[in-house]
């Protein structure tokens, strides 16, 4: 089983580390739900989060603004102590399972968690970006896009998103935002 945090030498604390928790696609809210219940009120952990992304959506003849899971399967847990986490998810009645190897959970990347806190606002939504075409070049204007283009693998103008491959779990991974496209010169 891993240590529990990482103790910081500078301020002699342990730190609060990210972990991901697996858990089946579509049911990421309502386990979600049952962990905050559950497991909420025992100071397990400082926060339980699912990152999600801003897509606009035609909604009765308007545009509206919808929030999808930005990581379908997988919900984030900040906490001090793995273990004490990794005891708490058995008593949880839907099947979850804390990434890690055989020697334990293994916390997120400092450059994945970096990603995350850059790219998100503080609801842990990542915003819908704004940009136009210039000949063939998209050029992104405004939002969490604009120095993610060299990661941007396809645009859907239709359905007002981009797919960006970020490298996240320890592999590629394809990610969906929320790109509004407004012009093309």
């Amino acid at each position: 089983m891993a240590k529990p945090g990482l103790f910081d030498c500078t301020t002699g604390k342990v730190s609060k580390m990210w972990y991901a928790v697996w858990v089946p696609t579509g049911q990421e809210e309502k386990i979600k739900a049952i962990c905050d219940k559950k497991l909420g009120d025992r100071a397990i952990y400082e926060e339980c989060f699912l990152p999600k992304y801003e897509k606009p959506w035609r909604e009765n003849g308007t545009w509206v603004k919808k929030q999808k899971v930005l990581f379908p399967g997988y919900i984030f847990f900040v906490t001090e102590d793995s273990e004490r986490l990794y005891g708490a998810l058995k008593s949880v009645p839907a099947f979850t399972k804390l990434l890690g190897d055989d020697e334990g959970p293994i916390p997120l990347y400092d450059d994945e968690t970096e990603f995350l806190k850059k790219h998100i606002n503080k609801d842990k939504v990542f915003e819908i970006s704004v940009g136009e075409y210039v000949g063939k070049e998209l050029i992104i204007m405004e939002g969490p896009l604009k120095d993610l283009m060299g990661k941007v693998v396809y645009v859907d103008r239709h359905g007002r998103q981009a797919v960006l491959e970020v490298e996240f779990f320890g592999r590629i991974v394809k990610m969906k935002v929320g790109l509004e496209v407004v012009g093309k010169r």
